[in-house]
């Protein structure tokens, strides 16, 4: 019986050979009809995966690896991790069928690239409180204290608006992300030429954001603009 085969990406069928990344155990290899390609792999047993948590963990990390390795090479359109096939002839009869719409979306992504910027809230930091207070001079200072802890975290809410709302305004393809408390992550997918604008652009909003700490991701493929 013939083993699923493990799926990666489409890309375009390219014109000369590329490098192709190790997969999560076996090299990859390239599956092509007419202009698109299909980056696969075979051997790929899912199923013992699942039961080994931290091989289940390797394998999720590799996936994105091989991506990312294939996408300094070609544009190329990422799949989820576990995406599989029955077959190489359901692959090539999958590419045949659905050629023209993984071709039409290369065209449109082929040039550009995804980053995320990640936001981390800076701890409030107030002065201690006065040694020797009592009564109602503590009492005092303690509700000032209070007072200024909010006020800070409210200055710090403005400016995590403040950044979002440029964001949002200068890039049409944004995507803002579910973030734990503390944090926020915006996704962006611009251009290949306009990445150093976007550095640029995110140096500016560091100068001008003290309550919060920006990182900008390195050029991804477009995970979630597919």
């Amino acid at each position: 019986m013939q083993e699923p085969i493990y799926l990666y990406s489409i890309c375009p069928r390219p014109l000369q050979p590329l490098p192709l990344p190790l997969g999560l155990a076996a090299p990859t290899q390239l599956i092509a009809v007419d202009n698109v390609a299909a980056l696969v792999e075979t051997g790929v047993d899912l199923q013992a995966l699942q039961t080994d948590e931290p091989r289940l963990l390797n394998a999720v990390l590799s996936h994105d690896r091989v991506i990312c390795e294939l996408f300094q090479h070609t544009p190329l359109l990422p799949l989820r991790f576990g995406t599989q096939i029955a077959t190489i002839e359901h692959l090539k009869a999958h590419l045949a069928s659905q050629g023209a719409d993984y071709a039409a979306k290369l065209a449109i992504l082929g040039h550009q690239v995804e980053y995320q910027l990640k936001l981390v809230a800076q701890p409030v930091e107030l002065p201690p409180l006065a040694e020797g207070l009592t009564g109602r001079d503590y009492f005092l200072a303690k509700k000032q204290r209070l007072q200024d802890q909010t006020a800070a975290q409210e200055q710090q809410h403005q400016e995590l608006e403040q950044v979002l709302n440029e964001l949002h305004a200068a890039y049409e393809n944004y995507l803002e992300a579910e973030s734990p408390a503390g944090e926020a992550r915006v996704y962006l997918l611009i251009d290949r030429a306009a990445a150093e604008g976007l550095e640029q652009r995110v140096e500016e909003l560091r100068s001008q954001t003290t309550h919060w700490q920006i990182t900008l991701s390195e050029p991804l493929p477009p995970y979630h603009f597919v």
